[in-house]
């Protein structure tokens, strides 16, 4: 199981920090890495999302399935795209000046295509190194976006 950790403090109170990042339809105004992003289906307490996306110049697709528990929690598990059964889970936790955001990528990744074919085990340990390297920047990029989407209204 690979697990990636990123945190960040905004400066800004946990309802307002929860409301822009569970805003994933506006995500593309502040985040150029998101080209498109849909809610597709949404029940009281659970919503589809498909993202569209670009990860070193090609284009991705994810979808989602998404619990939002305002405003200290949302919880994701990607169903389809790069990483399937990747679970996310997003914490918002009141601090002094703010909120921190503590965002929790858990996967298995086994292999990365083209990666470790004629290699098996040293490709899949090559292959888990750099999903986790590409999620880890993902998500501090995402983190800061929302931070200065709140605290620079950019």
């Amino acid at each position: 199981m690979v697990k990636v950790e990123n945190t960040v403090v905004v400066n800004a109170p946990q309802e307002k920090v929860f409301f822009v990042a569970s805003d994933f339809e506006s995500w593309p105004e502040f985040m150029p890495s998101y080209k498109e992003v849909k809610i597709t289906r949404r029940t009281e307490d659970k919503m589809i999302i498909e993202r569209m996306g670009e990860v070193r110049g090609k284009p991705v697709f994810w979808k989602s399935e998404v619990i939002l528990e305002p405003p200290k929690m949302i919880k994701a598990r990607q169903v389809e795209g790069p990483i399937p059964d990747m679970d996310i889970e997003w914490l918002f936790e009141e601090v002094e000046g703010g909120t921190k955001i503590i965002l929790v990528h858990s996967f298995e990744h086994k292999k990365v295509p083209l990666i470790g074919a004629k290699i098996p085990l040293i490709g899949g340990m090559i292959g888990r190194l750099i999903a986790a390297k590409i999620v880890r920047r993902m998500a501090q990029e995402t983190l800061e976006a929302i931070k200065r989407r709140i605290e620079d209204g950019k």
